[in-house]
Order: structure tokens, then C-alpha cells, then sequence
């Protein structure tokens, strides 16, 4: 068997040793700035992309194969690609890691060492994050205010009604602090970058192209900026940029659980940090999708999360919440959206409030159906 403290040491030493797990197990990939890039070797997949990645920083160790779905961390990472369970992953970790031949006090002076490098770890991930959100909010704040009738404002206000079927000033009680235009934000996924063959450190030595942009604040139930989602705007088409199929118009940069896009405030119309009467919640993944249902249903307060996952994160055990409506989107067919999708379900039930899924009946979305209704 194998206790609690055992899993904890041998995952740091794992992280701690990251690439040369790579090595061990993914040998034919390669690293590529913060990751770990190969094929599956679990797949079939000859000559195509390279589409599984082993994170190096953020949840260090943690990996995800974007043509399966499968991800986990790096224990899991063992168990899947030696095909056995997590004692058979643990005990093929230890031979790895040489914990074997460890007496007790080689032991206790792993075990220090490894808190100790987690801990700097810990301070300079978060560093590194602050670093990041203060640069979005940065880029938010900089944007026009809504209302001012900037430029990029009109672009987007085109790109809501003549595309998406939305007039965003019939909104009630919407949050006009949400919402910021930007004539040119860099698409910053598309940057390049180039490591220094010493340090290792990435030196970006190329901008990513630059596109009108929607930017919407993510925020906490007190109100705290945590993060930016950002719709790109094609330069003359009111439509979102076409960027490929690998490339999403829509971006987030920081950790943003736990935060959502204010849409609308329901009958109430106060800030949820000062509300007091409760009214019914919709939760929507995307931005399009809430706005049409907070200009169908008035009565409820509608918030925006990004994600499904941040469905699930959504901040909803308030008093202000009576209850729970989930908007759901018929792409949401696949295997793994499905099990995003119940693990969101089952952790928001945990809140007690009456929750119930609802789907549009027309297209991929709410937003389709607002269209259809014209």
C-alpha cells in the first residue's frame, strides 16, 4: 500500500524532475517553450500535429492529449502510459526516482528539501500570476468605457446585432462595467517566442497580429478583477476574426475560477455584493449566450463563465441566488463535454438550490434561438 505522505513526496520529486520524466516516457517528443510536446503514443496517429502536451509550468506534470480528451496529472500520466493502476504507477515512479535504495534519513532530507522547493515554486507561480493579471487588467482599463461610442465600440455593437441578433442597449439592468473596445489587442496565442539557449527563459521576438476586440472583465462575487475574456473582431466584417480551425477567436489568460462575467443584475439591479432580494441565476458559457437570455428573461440575473468549467466554479451559495438555471449548448454532445458537463451539474447541486439544465431547441445555443425568433 501506499500512504498519503509517500504520494505527496513522489509526486514533487516527479514535478521536480518534469522533463526528464518526458524523456523516460514521452521519448520522441520534444520541449517546446513551457511544454512537453509529442504524439500520443497510445494512438494511432502517424503524421499528424503533435497534439499532447506535459505542462512545465502551472500545475507542473499535469498533461492533456487534445485529439483523446484524456488528461490527468503526473501519476496519471504513468498509469496511462504503462497501462497499469496508480499502486503500479507509484511503484514504477519510486524505481525512477531511485526511493528505494533511500535509507530513512536520505528519506527525511528528500522530504524537507522537496517541501522546501515546492514552497519557492509556490511563491514564484504566484508571482508570475499577479504578474499576468495586473497586465490584463492593464489591457482592460486601457480599452474605451462602454457608452463612449468609440470606434471599436460601434465595430462591436455591428458584430452584436448584424451577426449575433443582439441590441445590447435593450438589456435590463446591464452591467456596463463588464464591457470595454479596443481598436487593436494582440492575439497573443499566435506570439512567438525564442528560449535562451542558457537560461531557458522565453524572449517573445515576435507579436502576435493585432484585431478590434470585445474585452469583458471576469470578476469574483466581490467584485475583484481576476481575468479578460476577449472576442476578436474581424478588421471590416462585423463577425468574429477567422484565425483557422486551431486558432479560437475568444481568449482567456489567468486562472479565473471562481470569477464570472456580470451580465445583467435581474429585477434587483444591484451589484452582487449588494444584493439582498433573492431572484433565479442563469449560468451561460459564452457572452452571446447569456446576453440573449438577459433580453428574454429579465427576471433573472444572468452571468457569463467562460467555460464549462467555470459553470462549475460559479460562485452560487449566495442569498442572492434562489435558484439555478443552467444554459446549455447542443455542441456540448462529445464525451468529454458530456462528463465536464455532469461534474459541473453535480457541483453546483452541492449549493442546495433548486438547479435545472435547459437547452434551446433550434441550433447550437440560446443565441440561435433569439436569431431564429426574429
Amino acid at each position: 500500500m501506499t500512504d498519503r505522505g509517500d504520494t505527496k513526496l513522489v509526486k514533487q520529486l516527479l514535478q521536480d524532475r518534469i522533463q526528464g520524466v518526458c524523456h523516460w516516457l514521452l521519448p520522441d517528443g520534444r520541449r517546446v517553450g513551457s511544454n512537453w510536446r509529442c504524439n500520443n503514443p497510445k494512438l494511432d496517429a502517424p503524421g499528424q500535429t503533435p497534439e499532447m502536451r506535459v505542462y512545465f509550468s502551472g500545475v507542473v506534470g499535469s498533461w492533456k492529449d487534445f485529439r483523446s480528451g484524456d488528461k490527468g496529472d503526473v501519476v496519471r500520466l504513468i498509469e496511462y502510459i504503462h497501462d497499469t493502476d496508480f499502486v503500479g504507477a507509484m511503484r514504477l515512479a519510486k524505481d525512477f526516482l531511485g526511493l528505494g535504495r533511500l535509507s530513512a534519513d536520505e528519506r527525511r532530507k528528500f522530504e524537507d528539501a522537496a517541501a522546501k522547493r515546492q514552497e519557492v515554486a509556490a511563491k514564484k507561480a504566484k508571482k508570475k500570476e499577479d504578474r499576468k493579471r495586473m497586465h490584463c487588467e492593464k489591457r482592460f482599463l486601457e480599452a474605451a468605457l462602454f457608452g463612449a461610442g468609440s470606434p471599436a465600440e460601434v465595430h462591436a455593437r455591428r458584430y452584436w446585432s448584424e451577426t449575433r441578433g443582439i441590441d445590447i442597449g435593450r438589456v435590463e439592468n446591464l452591467d456596463r462595467t463588464s464591457f470595454r473596445f479596443s481598436p487593436s489587442v494582440e492575439y497573443w496565442r499566435m506570439s512567438e517566442y525564442r528560449p535562451d539557449p542558457e537560461t531557458g527563459r522565453l524572449t517573445k521576438v515576435k507579436e502576435g497580429p493585432r484585431f478590434p476586440a470585445i474585452l469583458c472583465a471576469m470578476r469574483s462575487v466581490l467584485g475583484q478583477f481576476v481575468d479578460h475574456h476577449v472576442t476578436f473582431l474581424d478588421h471590416v466584417r462585423a463577425d468574429k476574426v477567422d484565425l483557422g480551425p486551431k486558432q479560437n477567436p475568444r481568449l482567456m489568460a489567468c486562472p479565473n475560477a471562481g470569477s464570472v462575467i456580470r451580465i445583467s443584475h435581474g429585477p434587483e439591479g444591484k451589484l452582487p455584493e449588494h444584493s439582498e432580494e433573492p431572484h433565479p441565476l442563469i449560468l451561460a458559457e459564452g457572452v452571446e449566450t447569456a446576453l440573449s437570455l438577459a433580453l428574454a428573461l429579465p427576471e433573472c440575473r444572468v452571468w457569463a463563465c467562460g467555460s464549462i468549467s467555470g459553470i462549475k466554479n460559479a460562485p452560487v451559495t449566495f442569498p442572492f441566488v434562489s435558484e439555478i438555471y443552467v444554459a446549455g449548448e447542443n455542441d456540448w454532445d462529445k464525451p468529454q463535454a458530456r462528463k465536464s458537463l455532469e461534474a459541473a451539474l453535480d457541483a453546483l447541486e452541492q449549493s442546495g438550490k433548486p438547479l435545472e439544465l435547459m437547452r434551446s431547441h433550434v441550433g447550437s445555443d440560446f443565441n440561435d434561438l433569439m436569431k431564429e425568433d426574429q
